[in-house]
């Protein structure tokens, strides 16, 4: 049995060291490769089935998203409210077909608190490229990150309904801010039963703008 030296074991160590970072390194193109893959698949059925999404507010975007932020200033105060949104390819109702639409608000209210929301929408199927004039509404459900989902009540819930008026979209509450804070802008936390349905109609434009502009007007508003 012949005895492996000191300098062929140093060889044999660099060597195996050297094949697990060439698999280390393997496994990750492969896994950058599937990202990428996967965001060209995206982008291929995006173009497909929602060419719009990348026309949204007027203009062509190289991402199929919109996002914009407006003020609902009600009589309970001001409430500044940003939306971030994209096609939907999940759910929606077999016997009214829609354009889906998915993603994310972020609601300020007058007494500072700040409410991370789950967005789901509507427009018309059959879209044409340019958008402007359409009908579009919103949901908007309280969606705390990470545990959003394990929640037993998502107040406040908030819906929009409105158009498009390129580069903008104009909109009203539906009465929902009256649903969901009372006259001192806190949460309804369990609606009163002699809460008549119907309030006050708060109007909003929201304009395209960034996160980074909503967090400063949520700011100006403390």
């Amino acid at each position: 049995m012949r005895h492996v030296s000191e300098n062929e074991t140093t060889l044999l160590r660099a060597e195996a060291g050297h094949r697990r970072h060439r698999g280390c390194f393997g496994c990750l193109v492969q896994i950058l490769g599937a990202l990428a893959f996967g965001v060209l698949v995206i982008y291929a059925l995006t173009a497909l089935l929602a060419p719009w999404a990348f026309y949204l507010g007027g203009s062509f975007h190289i991402f199929p998203y919109w996002q914009g932020w407006g003020i609902l200033h009600a009589k309970s105060g001001d409430y500044p409210l940003y939306l971030q949104f994209e096609p939907s390819y999940r759910g929606g109702s077999r016997m009214y077909p829609t354009s889906r639409l998915s993603g994310i608000a972020h609601l300020c209210t007058p007494r500072g608190q700040r409410f991370r929301m789950k967005l789901s929408g509507d427009m018309r199927l059959n879209l044409p490229v340019h958008t402007d004039g359409e009908a579009i509404s919103f949901r908007l459900l309280n969606w705390p990150p990470f545990r959003g989902g394990f929640q037993a009540s998502h107040r406040p819930l908030i819906d929009l309904v409105g158009h498009w008026k390129n580069p903008d979209l104009v909109l009203d509450d539906h009465s929902s801010l009256h649903r969901a804070f009372l006259a001192d802008g806190s949460v309804i936390e369990k609606t009163p039963a002699d809460l008549p349905y119907k309030g006050e109609v708060v109007p909003v434009t929201i304009k395209p703008g960034t996160y980074a502009e909503f967090e400063e007007a949520c700011r100006a508003g403390k």
